[in-house]
């Protein structure tokens, strides 16, 4: 009996894909940094990528979809809703939202409903409505409903900031293993460290992901000013000080009536 059925179990072991036989992606950026100047107005960031370990005598384009996504240093933000009162439209108590990536950028080769299932891309949190916020404890209290609309609230408020954007189609395959993401990266993006991660799909299955570092960074003056305020905000705080006194004393000798 169990000679007879061995042959079926390693026919059935043979046919299972892995990891390896699915492929796997590796990526690298055009550019490792954006420099800002005085005059920065957005640009792209381009990735290249490659699909490894499969028969690329076999794979046709059309095989693999990818999803690339570029996200900045996280943080906290504060979303308060308009309330009337006598009248009047105020700021209502606010819900404070943590691990929020300070801007998100997506590109894929296909549109997102047709290369995953919802449930295969909210764990990767692949898409705006994945994007993985966390309530802290100023909102933990909150009723659901609420916390939901703070959510699109805040979703919405980072796109007309022209920092959450989407490029559908925006993965180019330049062979069937080859391929090109542009990313777009608006004027105030943040300074800091951002990451570009590469998700590789087949037959709507999430196979492998990849991950590269991206510094955004000012150049020369700016740069310093930024890190004295960041790093020394006493030692920046006198000398704003003291400039504002000394500007506001050659003013009062320039334009001093004798």
């Amino acid at each position: 009996m169990v000679r007879a059925i061995l042959p079926f179990v390693f026919a059935a072991l043979v046919a299972l894909p892995t990891r390896a036989q699915q492929g796997d992606v590796q990526i690298g950026l055009a550019d490792d940094a954006i420099v800002i100047s005085s005059n920065f107005s957005g640009t792209d960031v381009v990735v290249f990528g490659s699909i490894e370990g499969v028969d690329r005598d076999v794979v046709r384009v059309g095989d693999y979809e990818l999803v690339v996504v570029l996200a900045g240093p996280r943080e906290e933000v504060t979303v308060r809703e308009k309330q009337r009162r006598a009248g009047v439209w105020v700021n209502g108590s606010g819900i404070r939202f943590a691990n929020v990536p300070s801007s998100y950028s997506i590109a894929s080769s296909a549109p997102l409903e047709t290369i995953a299932a919802p449930d295969v891309l909210e764990p990767l949190r692949v898409g705006f409505e994945n994007i993985d916020v966390q309530l802290t404890s100023f909102g933990q209290n909150v009723e659901q409903g609420r916390a939901a609309r703070s959510r699109e609230s805040l979703l919405r408020i980072k796109e007309r900031q022209g920092l959450y954007r989407a490029r559908e189609e925006g993965v180019e395959f330049l062979n069937p293993t080859l391929f090109r993401a542009r990313l777009d990266v608006s004027a105030n993006v943040p300074i800091g460290q951002h990451r570009a991660r590469a998700f590789l799909f087949r037959d709507h299955e999430f196979i492998a992901a990849r991950t590269v570092l991206l510094e955004v960074r000012k150049s020369g003056l700016e740069q310093a000013i930024y890190d004295l305020a960041h790093r020394q905000g006493l030692l920046y705080g006198f000398l704003a000080v003291l400039m504002a006194m000394a500007t506001g004393w050659l003013a009062s000798v320039i334009f001093r009536k004798d």
